[in-house]
């Protein structure tokens, strides 16, 4: 299941790049029947660079079944194309993970051109350096963080969801297709009201054969889809809802409980 939660927290990338410096905020994660997870982010963006940091927490069955911790972390830098809308570079991209196994953390290190180039992984106590060579020629983005954050960036100037991009960071390869689906006029938690907001849907589409990638293989057949609003005072996107409607366990929810803006 961690896979999930990983997941969703490269998801919540799409919170965006706005006038304010960024957002805070906290999700209620349900899958079938089970409160599965909490997460808890931190976004910042600035007009030449993005920051993006979470922590998820399994709870309740879902924290007795596995228990599950993880901490993720993103940066780079975000600078405007001649012929695109926006363009970003990462820079770094480090994990930690803690079940009830083992610890793990990953690093992931980036050339100038945004391409990746290194891997420092841990096991508890045991280490591993490996350089990441043999990214293919069609692989344009480096990570679904990454491709999160162009996303936003490209949404708030055009109010379009549409993107697509591979990723290859020396294990995974898989390409991103995320899409427009009209908008809707419907009830929110977050809100406790009606609000008329922007329907995207997206997919993966797996490109190697990674056997152990269940939510790569889900979202490949049946899409994810998001509700974004947008914050009247600063013009900030955010997220209203998360759904996946099949999963092998029943519909995947993500709902927003809080949604703070950060301006200095």
């Amino acid at each position: 299941m961690k896979k999930v939660f990983l997941f969703l927290l490269f998801l919540f990338g799409i919170y965006g790049r706005a006038y304010a410096k960024g957002f805070q905020q906290t999700l209620d994660v349900s899958i079938g029947i089970f409160d599965a997870a909490t997460i808890v982010l931190d976004y910042k963006a600035m007009p030449e660079e993005y920051k993006i940091s979470a922590e998820v927490k399994t709870a309740n069955f879902f924290d007795t079944l596995y228990p599950f911790i993880g901490r993720y972390s993103s940066k780079g830098s975000v600078f405007e194309t001649k012929g695109k809308v926006r363009d970003i570079l990462p820079e770094i991209y480090q994990t930690y993970t803690k079940s009830r196994s083992h610890v793990r953390t990953k690093t992931i290190l980036y050339n100038d051109d945004g391409y990746a180039y290194q891997r420092i992984s841990t096991k508890d106590e045991k280490k591993n350096v490996v350089p990441i060579t043999g990214v293919p020629q069609t692989a344009d983005a480096a990570d679904l963080q990454t491709i999160f954050a162009e996303l936003i960036g490209n949404f708030n100037q055009t109010r379009s969801c549409h993107l697509e991009r591979e990723v290859y960071d020396g294990k995974k390869h898989y390409k991103v297709i995320a899409q427009d689906q009209g908008s809707e006029n419907r009830y929110f938690d977050l809100l406790k009201r009606t609000e008329n907001s922007y329907k995207c849907s997206f997919y993966i589409e797996n490109l190697k054969d990674n056997n152990d990638n269940i939510l790569w293989d889900v979202s490949a057949e049946t899409p994810i889809y998001f509700w974004i609003g947008v914050e009247q005072m600063s013009k900030l996107p955010y997220v209203l809802e998360i759904r996946i409607d099949s999963t092998p366990l029943g519909a995947l929810k993500v709902i927003p409980t809080s949604l703070k803006i950060v301006k200095d």
